[in-house]
């Protein structure tokens, strides 16, 4: 006999994030980078992955339950320029996501952690990747 689960789940934030991406940018956008020709021609891509976080499972007076998800996206462009302006797009549509329902959750909050930056790449790539690390404050639809 299966027993049953009394914890909540809560939804998966980088498929949220990266739905996100897909529907508001139409950029290319994964937790797995492409290899190869299908990585260039991806470009810009944006990897997006979990770095950790918190969940909250206590409550005092009654407060909802959330996770507070941490995530790294990783912009990848086939310049500089380019890849600066992919970035500021990214943030604006993280950003978005405040307030809003989808893939089975509603973010409560966004903010930003670490600001983007030069992230180091494969020496003599004619590809830059700017990163930056985002916080989605989350629960179950």
């Amino acid at each position: 006999m299966t027993t049953p689960l009394t914890a909540l789940v809560f939804p998966d934030v980088e498929e949220m994030v990266i739905n996100q991406i897909l529907d508001v940018l139409s950029y290319e956008a994964s937790t797995v980078k492409p290899e190869g020709d299908a990585f260039i021609q991806a470009l810009p891509f944006v990897q997006v992955t979990r770095i950790g976080g918190t969940r909250v499972t206590g409550t005092f007076k009654g407060r909802r339950l959330h996770d507070d998800a941490r995530i790294s996206l990783d912009v990848y462009a086939d310049s500089r320029v380019a890849a600066t302006d992919a970035v500021a797009q990214v943030r604006a549509a993280v950003e978005q996501m405040q307030g809003t329902s989808r893939n089975g959750g509603f973010v409560l909050r966004t903010w930003e952690e670490i600001g983007p930056a030069v992230r180091p790449e494969e020496p003599n790539s004619n590809v830059t990747r700017i990163g930056y690390t985002a916080g989605l404050r989350v629960r179950p639809a």
